[in-house]
This record gives C-alpha cells, sequence and structure tokens, in this order.
C-alpha cells in the first residue's frame, strides 16, 4: 500500500490543526476592512443547498454537490455520481456547477467540480455614461478537487480551489483550501460538521499592489431526524470568525432625535447572533420526494425593505427520483421583489453501465 494512504483519524486531525494555526495570518489578513473578493463562492452550488437555507455542513447523503459545502460529506454512497446545477441569477448573469466523485474504496473518496459564474455581455461606457464601443464579458470560475477519508465516526475531507476572476482588462486568481470534519453518531441519525473555508492566498490581483481579500469563513452546523419522524432538521452557524456581522446602513438606520439631529439605531445582542444561523429541513415524504424548506436570518435581515421584508430570507423546494435520475428544484427568496430558481440533475454512473 502505498504511504500517501497511511492515514488514521489521528493523522488527519492533526495535519486539521496544523493547517489551521499556519494559516491565521492569512485568515486575519483576508478579514481586514469587511470586504472580499470572490463572492461568487458562497452562491449555493446545487437546488438541495440552497433550499435548505443556503448553508449546510452536515446533511449527508447521496448528493455529491454537498461536498463542495464540506468536503468531509463526501462518501461511498455517491461514488460515480454526477450532479449538474444550472441558476438563471439575476441580471442576466447565469451560474452552472458540475460535480462528480469516485470511490478509492478503502482509500477515502476523491471529487473534482467546476463552479461557473458567467456575467453576460456588459457595454463599456466613460463617466458621463456614453458608449465608447468596448464590449466585455466578465466571468468567474472556481476549479475543485476533493478528498475526504472515514474512520469510524469521524470524517475529515479537504477541497483545493484554483479560482479566477475577469472582469474587463482586470484579472485576480487565488488558491484556496477548505477543511472540513464530521462526527456521524454511530446509533442516531445526527451529524455535526465543522468547515474552515476558503483559506488562501492570491496569485495575482485585480491592480498591482492592491490585496484582494478572500471570503473565509468558520461554519459549524447539526443535522438530526427523529427516528419514528419524517423530518430532518439542520441549524448552521457560520460566520464564527466575529462576533458582529451587522451592517448599518448610515444613510438609513438612524433615529431622527428631538432636536433634529440623528443617531444611529443599535443592534441588539440576540440580532447579532441570530444572524449568525440558517435552519433547513426536508420532510421525507417517501425514499424517492422530499420538500425543502430554510430560513436564512442574515439574508433577512440585510435585504429586506425598511417598511416590508417579503419573503426575503426563505427558501422553498423539492428533490424527486426517477427512475435513474435525481431531479431537484429551489425558489430561494432574497426581496420583496423575489428570488431566483435553481435546477439540479443528479445521475448514477453506476446504474448507466450495463454489467
Amino acid at each position: 500500500m502505498l504511504p500517501l494512504f497511511r492515514f488514521t483519524s489521528m493523522t488527519l486531525l492533526r495535519f486539521f490543526f496544523l493547517f489551521l494555526i499556519s494559516s491565521f495570518p492569512l485568515i486575519t489578513i483576508a478579514q481586514l476592512g469587511g470586504r472580499t473578493g470572490y463572492t461568487f463562492l458562497e452562491v449555493p452550488v446545487s437546488a438541495r443547498q440552497a433550499a435548505i437555507g443556503g448553508t449546510n455542513v452536515s446533511v449527508l447523503d447521496r448528493n455529491v454537490a454537498m461536498g463542495y459545502q464540506n468536503p468531509a460529506l463526501l462518501n461511498d454512497s455517491i461514488h460515480k455520481h454526477v450532479s449538474f446545477t444550472y441558476q438563471p441569477y439575476f441580471a442576466d448573469i447565469k451560474k452552472s456547477t458540475l460535480f462528480g466523485a469516485y470511490s478509492l474504496k478503502k482509500k477515502g473518496m476523491l471529487s473534482a467540480g467546476l463552479n461557473y459564474f458567467d456575467y453576460g455581455t456588459i457595454n463599456e461606457t466613460d463617466p458621463s455614461g456614453n458608449a465608447t464601443g468596448v464590449v466585455f464579458h466578465p466571468q468567474e470560475y472556481a476549479i475543485i478537487v476533493g478528498y475526504a477519508r472515514s474512520q469510524g465516526p469521524f470524517s475529515m475531507g479537504v477541497n483545493g480551489k484554483f479560482v479566477h476572476s475577469s472582469i474587463e482588462t482586470y484579472h485576480a486568481t487565488a488558491v484556496m483550501v477548505d477543511f472540513g470534519a464530521l462526527y456521524k453518531h454511530p446509533k442516531e441519525q445526527l451529524t455535526v460538521g465543522l468547515v474552515f473555508r476558503n483559506v488562501g492566498f492570491n496569485l495575482n490581483n485585480y491592480v498591482k499592489g492592491q490585496q484582494v481579500n478572500l471570503p473565509f469563513d468558520i461554519q459549524l452546523g447539526s443535522t438530526f431526524k427523529p427516528a419514528h419522524m419524517p423530518l430532518r432538521l439542520s441549524l448552521t452557524a457560520n460566520h464564527l470568525y466575529t462576533m458582529n456581522v451587522v451592517y448599518n446602513d448610515p444613510s438609513l438606520n438612524v433615529k431622527v432625535n428631538l432636536d433634529g439631529t440623528t443617531s444611529p439605531i443599535p443592534t441588539t445582542i440576540s440580532d447579532k447572533i441570530l444572524r449568525h444561523f440558517v435552519v433547513g429541513g426536508e420532510l421525507i415524504f417517501t425514499k424517492n420526494f422530499h420538500a425543502l424548506f430554510g430560513y436564512n436570518f442574515l439574508m433577512r435581515r440585510e435585504l429586506k425593505l425598511q417598511s416590508k421584508a417579503g419573503p426575503a430570507g426563505f427558501s422553498w423546494g423539492f428533490m424527486l427520483r426517477v427512475k435513474k435520475f435525481d431531479v431537484s428544484f429551489t425558489r430561494a427568496y432574497y426581496s420583496i421583489l423575489g428570488g431566483t430558481s435553481y435546477f439540479t440533475l443528479g445521475l448514477n454512473i453506476n446504474e448507466w453501465i450495463k454489467k
């Protein structure tokens, strides 16, 4: 057996923490100023992920795309599974993702994928708004390679990502790594996942000397299904590297004092805490049909209007298995004006190959 695969859970755990300790300087730099690039990496890559709130690191099932969120979710049940998602986003933006997985048996799981954003065609204008005749085609993509291995109730995984962003003549490229861990209860249908996402460095920036901050995140979540109920619930916390993720618009989130001056409206502690959480659920009517729903606290608080919130932050969808296909659809809402749809098609190559 090759030395590469002589890993035990303890070996992987030591390597995991060693990597994190060595990466803390990069993590700190990435968060300065609170602004990041490559934000397309935070958009859900499958209908199922979008339906259960947009963020989930603990659903262990036959869904190869969930390995993008937490590489430790890669498991033997998705051997030779392929998943394709198409999302018509806002303003003629289109998003496509493709993922596949292959089992190395006792040596672990491998996965590969592509996350692609197409921003359409944009006409360049001068500061006065006059067309210059130049047309450009912005795009962003990430090429992902993942590996996971399990031992006992624990699984650990890693995703390596090559990320590129192109806007007119400006280009940025980065290498990022996700490290994930998963605990599966030996008797109950309970899983707990932990992920350190988008740790890495830039290969080049849009403008020389101006660093592009990476969208680093720490996410922790749990999924539980009661033994005799057709319901699976998930609770996920994100942005755990900081307490305050609130953005208060100084022109909107203010109150007028008696003397005519204005002062900002403070955010309560409970509001700050709740913005870290995402709730997701699945109603399991049969093994071939699941109804999905989710609620994202941060999305609702940040995207609602002052006078009316509408459906912002809510999402719903379904997963249907028909013969050799898995078909998923989701509708996720981002404002009072509506949202966007996700379409995912999955298939098991094993079922298409005659033995």
